[in-house]
């Protein structure tokens, strides 16, 4: 399902978690990505983080086709909001810099910490399941607008969907249901 086209990202955005509720961007940046949040969301002690502008650039795909796309991340409050924006848009300029468009199914990591404190040192990157279908893809430029949400993982986590599968680990995260937004999180999608 895609957005109606008469709107703007940040409108879509609105249309879907409510109110920006606070913004962040890197002034020394030439890119214009900024990174947005919007408290409650997907559910309350959930906060949803997404950028504002990576769009604006092309990325590639397999089979020389390109599209844009955003970045969604979540965090239970517990999590620094400025250090969950603070990644993302690392994150983003991570993705500008190699020029193509995560994948369904891709691990970015693992390496360091995503926030200071977490277990979580990798990336999955998956469709934005825990939100409206008709958040998924945005028409207005052309290509549209498509949206990655990240789930931070572990690097033990990482090594199973490298080993097992992606879609392994999307019924695993279905089964087994870790607090995937708790970045501190002890619990991990284990093989069983």
């Amino acid at each position: 399902m895609v957005a109606n086209g008469n709107s703007s990202l940040p409108e879509h955005y609105e249309r879907h978690f409510g109110p920006i509720s606070q913004g962040w961007s890197d002034e020394n940046a030439t890119h214009g990505v900024q990174i947005v949040s919007f408290d409650d969301q997907p559910q309350p002690g959930v906060r949803t983080y997404a950028t504002l502008g990576l769009s604006d650039h092309l990325l590639n795909l397999p089979k020389g086709r390109r599209i844009r796309q955003e970045l969604l991340v979540c965090a239970d409050d517990a999590a620094s909001n400025d250090k969950v924006a603070a990644f993302l848009l690392s994150f983003a300029e991570h993705v500008l810099t190699r020029g193509a468009a995560l994948l369904r199914g891709e691990v970015v990591g693992p390496s360091t910490s995503v926030i200071p404190g977490s277990t979580a040192n990798a990336i999955y990157v998956t469709n934005p399941s825990p939100f409206a279908d008709s958040l998924v893809q945005f028409e207005g430029p052309e290509p549209p607008i498509v949206f990655a949400y990240l789930v931070p993982i572990t690097s033990q986590e990482a090594a199973l969907i490298h080993e097992r599968g992606w879609s392994w680990f999307e019924v695993q995260l279905e089964e087994q249901n870790p607090d995937i937004w708790n970045l501190a999180r002890s619990e991990e999608i284990v093989a069983r």
